[in-house]
């Protein structure tokens, strides 16, 4: 199955500049499949990601409708 992926504007430097990005997937993939595909091709989109030792004020959202996945970004308010 092939996936588009659009990428806002502020995760473009993470994804070598691309806006949008053509995947061929498994027609099982799911939207952490489809996740777990990009961070491997693009490692940059890890430093969005936030854990235990690196909580972030700005991280990216996902949602999918149908063939097509966004990522979209929000900033949280600083404490």
């Amino acid at each position: 199955m092939n996936i588009t992926v659009i990428i806002p504007r502020t995760l473009q430097a993470a994804c070598e500049g691309r806006a949008k990005i053509e995947l061929g997937v498994p027609s099982s993939s799911d939207v952490a499949d489809i996740i777990t595909t990009l961070m491997t091709l693009y490692p940059g989109l890890k430093a969005f990601v936030a854990n235990e030792k690196r909580p972030l004020k700005q991280h990216f959202g996902v949602a999918r409708a149908g063939a097509k996945v966004f990522l979209f970004t929000s900033t949280a308010s600083a404490n």
